[in-house]
């Protein structure tokens, strides 16, 4: 069945998609990370936020994917939607039960419960927001109905110490905020900057980081480089991240913004320190491309390379050093939803790529990362929260109009 799935990556954008939808590499870390920072914010509902998401990436997707295999078929549908979900790294659903009135569907395989229990051990409330979005836009595409057609209940949940994840899908109205895809956005044609000579050929790096087997197993799991991978949407963490920003912009002003920037960009530095620290410390590393790095600065020029192979456009290094680097993005992912969904930026949303520029430089610089150390929550504290810590200052932004989103990084 994975055969049915085109998945197709630009490479001279460095964006991958599927059926229209962009979609990323992401870990367990930043994806539990980034709802939490969201689902914790008590001032504002951020429930139907975190559904409706899931469910607008889902819907757009699997109505255009059924409409270019010219699939009618509504068993046919279920098995290829499931796939999808199975194969981008999610879990596992069953959805033979749904039908057109809704019905219910339980799993054991759930990426979000998973995540939440092997970072903070149980959740007091079920935790699998995506997952609920998600059905409830793959119910309205499987039985041609439109987006918003089912509302959705999490009922019991495996991060609450359920035995199973169990949501119950019901015809109308939505429980959850409905939102219009957006789809890749408009692409620019990549100016490309100098970099610094390196000892790393990144395409073929970008070759062999494409033949691993990052798919999902039977169980819909992703295992690689020490961490439990999805291939995501990039609409879901761009539509999560930026309405999190306009309603604390809505209730606090520009407080609210500063406040859902730092937010966002710890959540950026969580993935990069565990994210990145994972790759630097795996076999795969130790195997395509630590034989290579013969400077601090070619590790900082390897993980690049290997970041440039998960979709989140195209990074290039015009200056690293253990005093200053300068990171520049094309057509990072942010800055593409941003435009998208809301038109011209007032200031710089790129807060992943801005969190993930400062983690890159603490773990190359200071965390000694050529030395394998355990990723710990103690570890991150002392290597991130430290005074002399290495911050990211955005220099440009796409999202604001500019050619490219470009950071500068200092120790602090």
């Amino acid at each position: 069945m994975s055969a049915l799935i085109p998945f197709e990556f630009d490479l001279p954008h460095r964006v991958g998609s599927l059926a229209g939808e962009p979609m990323i590499f992401h870990c367990h870390h930043y994806n539990s990370s980034l709802q939490r920072t969201i689902s914790d914010a008590e001032y504002i509902d951020t429930a139907p936020i975190l559904v409706g998401a899931g469910a607008e990436v889902a819907f757009a997707q699997l109505t255009a994917l059924f409409r270019s295999r010219k699939l009618t078929d509504v068993a046919e549908r279920k098995a290829l939607a499931s796939e999808v979900y199975r194969w981008a790294g999610f879990g596992t659903f069953d959805l033979a039960s749904v039908s057109i009135t809704g019905g219910s569907v339980s799993t054991t395989n759930s990426h979000y419960a998973a995540a939440w229990k092997a970072k903070w051990v149980q959740s007091d409330r079920p935790v699998c927001f995506f997952a609920s979005g998600w059905l409830a836009g793959a119910a309205a595409a499987v039985h041609d109905q439109p987006l918003g057609a089912y509302s959705v209940r999490h009922a019991e949940c495996m991060a609450t110490g359920a035995p199973a994840c169990c949501f119950e899908l019901t015809r109308g109205p939505a429980n959850y905020a409905i939102y219009k895809p957006v789809g890749v956005g408009a692409l620019t044609e990549h100016k490309l900057r100098a970099v610094p000579a390196n000892s790393h050929d990144e395409s073929a790096i970008l070759s062999a980081v494409a033949t691993l087997p990052l798919t999902g197993d039977m169980n819909g799991n992703i295992d690689a480089f020490g961490v439990r991978l999805t291939r995501h949407y990039a609409n879901y963490y761009n539509r999560i991240s930026f309405e999190f920003l306009a309603e604390l912009v809505k209730s606090f002003g520009d407080e609210g913004r500063r406040i859902a920037a730092e937010l966002l960009v710890e959540a950026g530095r969580v993935c990069a320190f565990n994210t990145y620290g994972g790759v630097m410390t795996s076999p795969e590393w130790d195997a395509l491309i630590r034989p290579n790095c013969r400077s601090r600065e070619d590790w900082v020029f390897g993980m690049v390379a290997v970041v440039n192979a998960f979709g989140w456009g195209r990074i290039q290094v015009t200056e690293v050093s253990e005093s200053r680097a300068e990171f520049v993005v094309h057509d990072d992912y942010e800055s593409l939803g941003y435009l998208a969904m809301f038109g011209e930026a007032r200031y710089p949303v790129s807060f992943l790529a801005q969190g993930g520029a400062a983690g890159l430089m603490n773990l190359v610089y200071r965390a000694g990362i050529e030395n394998k150390p355990a990723l710990t929550p103690e570890f991150y504290e002392e290597t991130m929260k430290h005074p002399h810590a290495y911050q990211a200052r955005p220099l440009t932004s796409r999202a604001m109009g500019d050619e490219v989103t470009s950071f500068e990084v200092v120790p602090g």
